[in-house]
């Protein structure tokens, strides 16, 4: 086995009685997740199988029409996630071929927001990394940041693979591909897997075309497309080298152990989120509840003040007029109604017009 993957991996004598109480128990995964990080992580990220990583890669800028790879070597690894929290870590393949170009490949899962704004500020900073040693601008190599996604990043759209440079909107003119962006939707596969399925039934499909090698790397790694890619292993160098590896990592059981850690932390981590934005939508709508209380109240107290005191002010009016009838003096009706005796007095001259 590959021990620089136990390197990375030393369990706590804790951890180690947990193992050993989970494996007694035969409590341990029994299927592999095939999309999981370290998995990922050990078939793609050890030097020893350079090679798959480089067809992977190799398929995407093929089927994008970009320069292949003749070689990658990989840069300031960081493979060691902290075990004793049971935290999970995402792949982040960080190498640099023979030319010098940088690539960088990233598996997610999930969104977790801004996800174009961090794939751009990560491919800006490898670019920047190029020149902290003082070289010129003319040293800047390409760099290529590849994303594997299990989730829809364009939704509603159903092309599955994109690629971005910069270039003039209205003419298309190249500014420059020193940067370079791909995104593989895999989460979109399954229709493709759908049609590789049925067209198997009559002929074998053409491994060697980037669309379909790149579906059937995509249905491994989601597990959509195993059966698929399983008739096809016996026949192909690289996926033989896949089986292989799968076989070595699942046959260890502490691989499988972390697997149900990094599981748990993945569920513990979703039911937090679920959580909390349940949290923040119950808080938004009982400030919208009380927001419309709040100004029902007002508007009712406002109405009733109003009304009452139109009320008042009509009433008044009433008893001033029902006093001049009787023949009260102004200034008598003045001191009983509470008007001014000009007020009384237009009330009077209202009357005597009415009446006349």
């Amino acid at each position: 086995m590959d021990m620089d993957f136990y390197e990375m991996h030393v369990f706590s004598p804790e951890l180690e009685r947990e193992f050993i109480e989970t494996e007694r128990k035969k409590l341990l995964p029994e299927k592999l997740n095939r999309y999981s990080d370290r998995y990922l992580k050990f078939l793609l990220a050890s030097p020893e199988r350079k090679n798959i990583l480089i067809n992977l890669l190799n398929t995407i800028l093929t089927l994008m029409g970009y320069e292949q790879l003749s070689d990658i070597a990989p840069i300031d690894r960081e493979l060691s996630p902290n075990i004793q929290k049971g935290k999970g870590i995402r792949l982040d393949y960080h190498g640099r071929t023979k030319s010098g170009r940088m690539v960088n490949l990233e598996l997610q899962k999930d969104n977790e927001g801004y996800f174009e704004k961090r794939a751009l500020y990560n491919a800006a900073t490898i670019i920047h990394r190029q020149l902290l040693s003082g070289d010129d601008y003319d040293k800047i190599c390409q760099t290529i940041f590849i994303g594997l996604l299990g989730f829809p990043l364009f939704k509603g759209e159903k092309k599955w693979h994109w690629d971005f440079i910069l270039t003039n909107c209205d003419s298309g003119r190249i500014l420059s591909d020193d940067l370079l962006l791909i995104f593989v939707e895999v989460g979109k596969l399954t229709e493709t897997l759908r049609e590789l399925r049925t067209r198997m039934k009559v002929e074998k499909p053409d491994k060697d075309d980037p669309a379909v090698r790149l579906a059937l790397w995509g249905g491994y790694l989601t597990g959509e497309g195993v059966d698929i890619v399983s008739e096809i292993m016996t026949e192909d160098k690289v996926f033989q080298e896949v089986a292989q590896a799968e076989h070595d990592y699942w046959g260890d059981s502490r691989n499988r152990f972390l697997q149900m850690i990094e599981e748990k932390h993945e569920r513990d981590a979703l039911s937090a989120r679920l959580y909390a934005e349940r949290t923040a939508m119950e808080k938004e709508r009982v400030a919208m509840e009380r927001g419309m209380e709040a100004g029902m109240e007002a508007g009712m107290e406002a109405g009733m003040e109003k009304g009452m005191e139109k009320g008042m002010e009509a009433g008044i009016l009433k008893a001033a007029h029902n006093f001049l009838k009787i023949g009260l003096p102004v200034e008598q009706v003045a001191e009983g109604t509470g008007l001014s005796i000009d007020e009384v007095r237009r009330i009077k001259e209202m009357e005597i017009k009415q009446s006349g």
